[in-house]
């Protein structure tokens, strides 16, 4: 018997070198930790989350970097993320990924692509 699709449930896994650096990085993209797995006293993994979107952070030095997110926002989110993101000091840069986006770049090399209707109008 195959179970119910609503059973499954995804989060994205992003590999960093240290995640208390990442934490502050993605807490001024509006992220929150969820929650965290620490070895030793230092974290290893750390959930955070954001309007329903989660996504992991795992501290591994050797793989850091080359992961990407795709988030499909609703018409103007967009451009009061850009917003915000830009005051806070954060890098956002417009790109085509078969649609018109706009991509930040974490400090560890991965990419969250920010995508709504408003983008194609313009």
């Amino acid at each position: 018997m195959t179970p119910p699709e609503e059973s499954w449930y995804a989060r994205p896994v992003f590999f960093v070198a240290d995640c208390e650096s990442a934490l502050r990085f993605y807490a001024a993209l509006g992220f929150e930790e969820a929650w965290r797995h620490e070895e030793r006293g230092t974290a290893v993994a750390v959930q955070i989350q954001r309007s329903g979107a989660e996504l992991i952070l795992n501290r591994d030095a050797a793989r850091a970097g080359g992961g990407r997110l795709f988030l499909s926002l609703e018409p103007g989110e967009v451009a009061a993320c850009t917003a915000a993101f830009t005051a806070a000091g954060i890098e956002v840069h417009a790109a085509t990924w078969g649609m018109p986006v706009r991509i930040v770049r974490d400090p560890d090399g991965n990419d969250l692509l920010f995508f709504d209707d408003e983008l194609t109008r313009a």
